[in-house]
């Protein structure tokens, strides 16, 4: 059985794990380069937690964590927010909790936050996520080049 809840400080030893020997590639794939660097740290999981408008979820499956996903960027008066650093643990991939996962956490924010929209940012060459995000309702709105085409992406919405 699938269940998210948010991260306390003992759950960032698995997000840890799920990193170690992974290469500066690797974090900016599944965080982006503005919330850690590489080698990811409690330190750095600690401070993205304490920020204003950052939840940092766990993801288990029979209580053992598979995965991480955080809801950021909440605007109350505009009922929006932002789905970030979305990772799996490689021995969860490809199993559909993506999925299952993502659909709890859109429950969570709108109906018990009050969220009316959020969006997500994917690179274009991240297939799995991109078909894993439209079975859940989202959808492109937006596509952003960057300096090198390997990073290219999508901003995609879901509207309540």
């Amino acid at each position: 059985m699938l269940t998210i809840r948010p991260a306390t400080k003992t759950d960032y030893a698995a997000i840890l794990r799920w990193n170690a020997g992974k290469d500066e590639a690797y974090l900016f794939q599944w965080a982006g380069f503005t919330a850690y660097q590489h080698p990811l740290t409690e330190g750095q999981l600690s401070r993205q937690a304490e920020k204003e408008g950052v939840t940092i979820f766990m993801i288990f499956e029979n209580e053992i964590p598979i995965g991480t996903v955080e809801l950021c960027d909440i605007d109350e008066s505009a009922k929006t927010g932002r789905i970030c650093r979305v990772l799996f643990a490689e021995e969860a991939r490809g199993k559909g909790h993506g999925t299952e996962a993502l659909k709890a956490l859109c429950r969570i924010a709108f109906e018990e936050m009050g969220l009316i929209s959020l969006s997500l940012r994917v690179f274009c060459f991240n297939l799995s996520a991109i078909r894993c995000y439209e079975k859940v309702g989202f959808r492109v709105a937006e596509y952003f080049e960057e300096k090198d085409p390997h990073w290219n992406d999508y901003s995609m919405e879901l509207k309540k």
